[in-house]
């Protein structure tokens, strides 16, 4: 191609698949990314192979899994020679710039490490007018964390510092609009205003990066935002959008967990040490990621609570979207652009019994939305397997790049032709902080979705997909999958093996 077309490639946190009007979900006020599922190669069977933050992160734009990358749990560094995608495009004259959540760096780095993506950086004199150079970004808008800890660095924070010096607060639970339940105090209704929620100023930033950028060489704009990770606190109008009563009970059956790794109800005896909000407030020792819970302890009408305040942090992602695609288009960009909207990993938010995510790789944390959108993409729904893993290759091959030897394959035919083939495995991985047995390892293929504990025989996975896509029923130890289980087991001994020390240091609880 004689231009190469812009890249906008818009990121959630947190945000199952099926959370969108676009992709089943009838619940869901979506309008503007709806809009642009209908003129997008939707990606109904797109996963990360990795179901926490920064690994995903750094395998999305790497192309690499974890194990290659470095970056294997939350409070490790991606390695700062890194290739990464905006390597590539930045090398063939793209303007590269990134706003919002990146989580290449432990937030918790200490200050001798001076890294941007730390809260400590801030407090540095080289901070001071700093922008980048970042990874491959020429330029960066830095959030860091989210909801109580969105405040503590990053340019948001100085920005929210210098236009509202105490607005801080009113992100916290005790200053909420209602007060949350005490059963799960992490959902409540924030008192921040909408105009200065850190949704807000990334979307104002993207919009005036799309404004200041001249055209004269094609972009590459990176929008990330932190929601709809948990705490589910949206601030108005967002947190009354949807009646708690109007949301149903989460897709759970009665003693499924039984069947399951004896860890996964354990779990609720580490969250007896606190609560996310007092951890994120004052972290102690390293807890595992994800802070998996069970919701035994937590009433329907909580629970109800907290499905309604996810979908408005999805619907005020939906406004924000909506903002920036408008901006597209009056700058003249929209139909020169590529546009692809996904998120790091899911959220159980209730399923199984469990909420916000763990070492179970469960289909609600593994298949993210995937929507692209630009010159030469066929709208359409796409069924075959594809993966964050596969994204740098395939804008690779789209935007005409110099290819680069990666994990991932290029599905860039499947944006033309809707039934173009696809991947037909899968591996995925979970890298553990604390506890070193709960590492595992996944193959998930159309028909199945497996995961093996290698420091643990007496756990496994096993869900046969076409008749229980919703992973009810383990059948790891069933006697009639024994065959296939060995076989599943010797193939990532063969083409995955276990790798449970790959990574680098840990420098910082997360």
């Amino acid at each position: 191609m004689s231009k190469r077309p812009n890249v906008l490639l818009i990121m959630t946190d947190q945000q199952r698949a099926d959370s969108l009007g676009c992709l089943g979900n009838a619940l869901a006020s979506t309008p503007k990314i709806d809009g642009l599922a209908k003129r997008s190669a939707v990606f109904r069977n797109h996963h990360t192979p990795h179901q926490i933050c920064a690994p995903s992160r750094s395998t999305l734009f790497s192309g690499h899994y974890a194990r290659h990358h470095g970056l294997t749990r939350n409070g490790v560094a991606l390695p700062e020679g890194t290739r990464l995608i905006t390597h590539d495009l930045k090398s063939q004259g793209y303007k590269t710039h990134g706003v919002g959540k990146f989580h290449f760096q432990p937030i918790l780095a200490g200050k001798e490490h001076a890294m941007p993506d730390s809260n400590a950086f801030w407090a540095l004199p080289e901070a001071n007018g700093w922008r980048g150079p970042f990874f491959g970004f020429e330029t960066v808008d830095i959030l860091i964390g989210e909801a109580v800890s969105a405040t503590e660095g990053g340019h948001y924070a100085e920005w929210l510092g210098r236009v509202a010096p105490d607005a801080a607060d009113l992100y916290l639970p005790e200053n909420a609009l209602e007060k949350p339940p005490e059963d799960l105090e992490e959902a409540w209704k924030s008192a921040i205003p909408c105009e200065l929620h850190y949704n807000s100023w990334i979307t104002d930033r993207a919009c005036d990066f799309l404004r200041e950028h001249d055209g004269a060489d094609p972009f590459f704009l990176l929008t990330s935002f932190p929601d709809p990770h948990h705490p589910f606190a949206p601030p108005a109008p967002w947190c009354y959008m949807h009646d708690p009563l109007d949301m149903p009970m989460p897709n759970a059956k009665q003693d499924e967990l039984d069947a399951m790794p004896s860890y996964i109800a354990e779990t609720d005896s580490e969250e007896a040490q606190g609560s996310y909000v007092e951890f994120l407030r004052n972290p102690g020792p390293p807890r595992e990621q994800g802070f998996l819970q069970t919701t035994k302890r937590i009433s329907d009408a909580s629970l109800r609570l907290a499905v309604a305040h996810t979908y408005g942090m999805v619907s005020m992602i939906d406004d924000c979207v909506g903002r920036i695609l408008t901006e597209l288009h009056r700058q003249g960009f929209a139909d020169d652009t590529l546009i692809i909207f996904t998120s790091d990993h899911g959220e159980l938010l209730g399923d199984h019994g469990l909420i916000r995510k763990g070492p179970s790789p469960y289909r609600a944390l593994l298949n993210v939305p995937m929507l692209m959108a630009g010159p030469g993409v066929s709208p359409g729904e796409r069924s075959g397997i594809t993966s964050h893993l596969d994204l740098r290759s395939t804008l690779q091959d789209y935007l005409d790049l110099p290819a680069t030897p990666t994990d991932g394959v290029s599905f860039a035919d499947m944006l033309a032709d809707p039934v173009a083939s696809a991947r037909d495995t899968l591996f995925a991985e979970y890298h553990p902080r604390t506890r070193l047995e709960t590492y595992n390892q996944t193959i998930l293929t159309p028909e199945w979705r497996f995961t093996y504990y290698p420091k643990r025989s007496d756990w496994g996975e096993m869900f046969h997909l076409t008749s229980d896509l919703g992973e009810h029923k383990n059948l790891y130890f069933e006697p009639e999958f024994e065959t296939l289980r060995d076989d599943f087991i010797s193939q990532l001994k063969t083409d995955f093996p276990p790798a449970p020390d790959a990574g680098g240091v840990s420098i910082a609880t997360y």
